[in-house]
């Protein structure tokens, strides 16, 4: 599981590079990071990350704290504090905050 809370598009390569060496990979997006599931965001490659198998979770709280929730790329998972919780105690987690 990895945490991202700020507008970092060199993350998203991290995240992509942990993928290509065979790790499961989830990505929480949280604070600042939500921008970066912006559907028009040409810059991030969250579209090209999913289709890697990368799942990513998008707390909805920030998402609706920005304004942006109509703008998100389709069939990212919003969830709130209670999902986050159940995601960070499910089994064999590994916690990285980038």
């Amino acid at each position: 599981m990895i945490f991202l809370n700020r507008l970092d598009f060199d993350s998203l390569l991290i995240v992509e590079k942990l993928r290509e060496k065979g790790e499961d990979v989830d990505v929480i997006l949280m604070q600042d990071a939500v921008y970066l599931a912006l559907e028009n965001q040409g810059r991030t490659n969250l579209k090209r990350a999913m289709e890697k198998g990368i799942n990513f979770y998008v707390l909805e709280r920030d998402v609706e704290i920005r304004g942006i929730k109509t703008h998100l790329v389709p069939k990212l998972e919003l969830i709130d504090y209670e999902r986050l919780v159940d995601l960070l105690f499910s089994d064999n987690q590994r916690l990285i905050n980038l």
